[in-house]
């Protein structure tokens, strides 16, 4: 969509300054004027009525980048195309936000539940790069968001397994389900971890490890964010609640 405008937005977007991309999608919202069919000419079996409406989020990194794209939306007549069908833009909502504010601003709990949302997978930390880590292991979970923090705030931060150490998983359920690609990628996990803080967690590192994740509902974690993948949501238990089921919670699908 931006290519067509600006090129070199579009390379500033997907490289960076240092090979990385600067941004990442969340998936389309559809909000009016659909429906899912079990079969049809349209792609995945949507079909859209004339005047229908979504939504589509995009979290840019970088200040320039974020400038130029603000600018493009606001005065180029852009359209979206989904599943051959055009949608033009009617709408624009911006938010600045200070990643150093949202890393500082949470409280300290006892245990975090992380829901991905979306296909998620981690690049290895070490060893055989080919392959994809394709469940949330604490230490890869952190690299990501530490990394992210690192770029966005130019703050240090404890090693991914340092942080790591502070907690434990207490329930797990995820699922790797098929999707289509348009390019060689790993099919990802989706599902729940719960991350309960050990006993001997500070509450500097229990609040910083919720501002961590809190940031990561905003980039995304992981591979392949530009295409939205890594997306995720995360609540906080504090004291003993979610205790009663966690027996119940520790299997894995």
């Amino acid at each position: 969509m931006v290519r067509r405008l600006d090129s070199g937005l579009s390379e500033l977007l997907h490289s960076g300054r240092g090979g990385r991309s600067v941004f990442s999608l969340k998936p389309l919202r559809f909000l009016s004027g659909y429906s899912v069919v079990e079969s049809g000419s349209s792609f995945g079996g949507v079909v859209f009525e004339r005047g229908a409406r979504c939504s589509l989020e995009v979290a840019v990194f970088d200040e320039e980048a974020s400038r130029r794209l603000v600018s493009i939306l606001a005065t180029s007549p852009l359209g979206l195309e989904v599943n051959g069908v055009e949608f033009g833009l009617v709408g624009l909502s911006i938010r600045i936000i200070d990643p150093s504010s949202v890393i500082s601003g949470e409280d300290a709990v006892e245990a975090l539940d992380v829901r991905f949302l979306t296909p998620t997978y981690f690049n290895p930390l070490r060893g055989d790069q080919g392959y994809k880590v394709l469940y949330p292991d604490p230490e890869h979970l952190f690299a990501s968001l530490v990394a992210d923090a690192h770029d966005l705030t130019g703050q240090g931060f404890p090693k991914p397994s340092e942080l790591a150490e502070k907690v434990y998983v207490s329930g797990l359920e995820i699922r790797r389900p098929r999707m289509e690609t348009s390019r060689p990628a790993p099919n990802g996990f989706t599902g729940w971890v719960r991350l309960r803080f050990k006993k001997d967690a500070s509450t500097g590192d229990k609040k910083l490890i919720a501002g961590l994740l809190r940031l990561g509902e905003i980039t995304n974690v992981g591979g392949n964010r530009t295409a939205g993948y890594g997306v995720i949501n995360v609540s906080s238990l504090a004291g003993g609640k979610g205790r009663v089921n966690e027996s119940q919670e520790s299997g894995a699908h």
